[in-house]
């Protein structure tokens, strides 16, 4: 009878070195504008950003990534919580994947770390040039007092004037 393992994690994972990819300049200069421009639009936090940058320092010459999480936190100067919501973030936006590594110990199996594969070929993201995204700013209308050829005029125009010398005593 084949029940589901109590560590659905064990599912995706894999034994040994895990995806590797090599980034050359180019690409790398990408990953960063990539990372810069998803900040700037709001769907990544800034310390995320700075994660991005601390996985683009830990990628090797030949595409090994694979730091804890504390190292991680560690050079992008935060907590290990914060770099697990900017990896879950990165990977949703296209920019991260990774894989969860095993080792055999004994007749069980254990974590050692995950394989970051850092994929900079996402599409650009919609970043806009200036004011706000969304939700513009509601126009206040200030309300004005009656034309100036109306009988109003002057009692308004004479009210108006005494509140701002009053204002000033």
């Amino acid at each position: 009878m084949p029940t589901s393992h109590p560590c659905p994690w064990r599912s995706g994972s894999l034994f040994g070195t895990g995806r590797r990819r090599h980034l050359d300049r180019d690409q790398r200069a990408r990953f960063r504008y990539l990372l810069r421009a998803h900040a700037r639009a709001g769907r990544l936090s800034p310390k995320g950003e700075w994660v991005g940058a601390a996985l683009l320092k830990r990628l090797g010459d030949t595409g090994q990534c694979d730091p804890s999480h504390e190292t991680l936190a560690t050079d992008a100067g935060c907590s290990s919580r914060t770099v697990r919501r900017a990896t879950t973030v990165m990977a949703s936006l296209g920019l991260l994947r990774w894989q969860t590594r095993l080792v055999r110990a004994g007749w069980r199996t254990e974590q050692t770390s995950n394989a970051y594969e850092l994929v900079p070929t996402g599409q650009n993201p919609d970043v806009s040039s200036g004011g706000q995204t969304g939700r513009e700013t509601k126009r206040k209308i200030i309300p004005t007092g009656p034309s100036e050829g109306s009988d109003d005029w002057g009692r308004w125009n004479r009210d108006r004037q005494l509140a701002i010398l009053r204002a000033m005593n």
